[in-house]
């Protein structure tokens, strides 16, 4: 048997019941599947109900390389003998990097055991430094890097990381910029455009919010890089769709997890105060989920109460509010109520325009934007404001991946500062079920 391994694995000559292993171990229940039939939609026949993550043709297995590891570990259990490795993988010369900055403890661990491994996985939660410790791992690489994201905020976020921590001037290829250097970051759809331009300049590839390597997009672009080094970052490697295991077969294994309580212990964030808020909303659940939401946040009196609880927090003397809705229009309505309270309040959403949603973070930033109501899609990743200290959950969330990414902006230490959380219980059974999985979460933070 021979493996070979560039931008992606292949394997030769493989036996038959290593191959029924393997197709087994890369095959995946469709999400999109089991949710049509959950809810009776048409399926029709463009629809599988599983997903195959491997491609045979002419006696070759190909399949994505962080699984590479585990098809070695399966050849010598199955077969009693390793393959030959055939590595392919592109290695440039050195570059001169120096990380300029200081890692915690508990970060120089995570670096330390991350340059163990070729291929890996970082977790760690909101307010770890996860940008700092990949730019230190970079620097410690030295091969050329690029840093792929999905957001403008995390683009732009990553370029004033890299200038301040590296010392360099950033390539960027998003948003019409259109630069290379030692260490560029890039948009994943303008990455996409550009791929065979872009993937002989890299010997290291880092993806941001790696949870997303799944999605179609992420996957087409990360399999065309045939990079030396790969790196995933993420506050949580679990995904709402079920699909975890596939963020391990692209980028590798999760190499390290910094525990929450190492957060805490070090200040490197804050334990948040919750408070439960408990509603008059009331209605029946037909099996609808979005229905049931749409009718939640339109209830009148139920914004009423938020708005009012949001105006006793400020008078109360809170700092930096945030107020995150699932629902563009559930954020208007809530910033008119507030509004109408005579308090001053912005909106961001990821329907305005690019530079409008730059000039409100800039103000957050400075301290002219006290009430901020946004949508959870665009604060739950890279959005950082240490000046936020409050957060009203005025939607419910079930996801804990995500519960964490949301809270997570709040919880940045400042001097002198504590976090609150309002979250809001709403009477009816399957809301209660997600309001009492929000709990455990809070109450299970060390």
């Amino acid at each position: 048997m021979r493996l070979e391994i560039g931008n992606e694995a292949t394997l030769f000559a493989a036996p038959g019941p290593l191959l029924a292993r393997l197709r087994q171990d890369l095959t995946f229940a469709n999400p999109q599947y089991q949710q049509a039939r959950r809810y009776g939609r048409w399926i029709g026949k463009n629809l599988s109900p599983t997903l195959a993550f491997y491609r045979e043709a002419n006696g070759a297995f190909c399949f994505p390389r962080g699984y590479a590891g585990t098809a070695v570990r399966l050849c010598r259990e199955m077969t009693g003998e390793l393959p030959e490795i055939d590595d392919r993988r592109r290695l440039l010369p050195e570059i001169d990097l120096r990380f300029c900055g200081e890692l915690r403890p508990y970060q120089a661990i995570a670096c330390e055991r991350l340059l163990r491994r070729d291929f890996g996985v970082l977790e760690a939660g909101t307010g770890s430094g996860k940008t700092v410790m990949a730019l230190a791992v970079i620097a410690a690489r030295r091969q050329p890097a690029l840093v792929l994201v999905h957001t403008k905020e995390l683009f732009y976020q990553w370029a004033e990381r890299i200038q301040r921590f590296l010392h360099v001037e950033p390539g960027m290829v998003g948003d019409g910029r259109r630069s290379l250097a030692p260490v560029t970051v890039g948009i994943v759809n303008s990455v996409r455009r550009r791929l065979a331009e872009l993937v002989p300049c890299f010997g290291l590839l880092c993806v941001d919010e790696c949870h997303r390597v799944p999605a179609s997009l992420f996957t087409e672009v990360v399999t065309a890089f045939d990079c030396r080094y790969s790196l995933g970052l993420s506050a949580t490697v679990f995904r709402r769709d079920g699909l975890d295991a596939l963020i391990e077969h692209y980028l590798g294994r999760r190499v390290h997890r910094v525990d929450a309580d190492h957060l805490y212990q070090s200040g490197a964030v804050l334990r948040p105060r919750y408070l439960v808020h408990t509603t008059g909303f009331r209605s029946r659940y037909q099996g609808d989920y979005q229905a049931l939401i749409k009718r939640l946040v339109t209830d009148e009196a139920r914004n009423r109460q938020i708005a009012a609880d949001v105006a006793a927090a400020a008078a109360a003397g809170a700092g930096g509010i945030l107020v995150a809705s699932d629902r563009v229009a559930h954020c208007r309505t809530l910033a008119d109520m507030i509004a109408k309270n005579g308090l001053g309040v912005s909106v961001l959403t990821g329907r305005q325009p690019a530079e409008i949603r730059r000039r409100i973070i800039d103000d957050l930033h400075q301290g002219n934007v006290r009430i901020l109501v946004a949508t959870m899609q665009l604060i739950g990743e890279g959005f950082d404001c240490p000046g936020l200290d409050t957060l009203f959950l005025t939607t419910p969330i079930r996801f804990t991946g995500r519960l964490q990414q949301v809270v997570g902006r709040i919880l940045r230490p400042a001097p002198g500062k504590t976090a609150t959380v309002h979250d809001y219980h709403d009477p009816v059974p399957l809301l209660r079920r997600s309001a009492l999985q929000r709990q455990r979460f809070f109450l299970a933070a060390p």
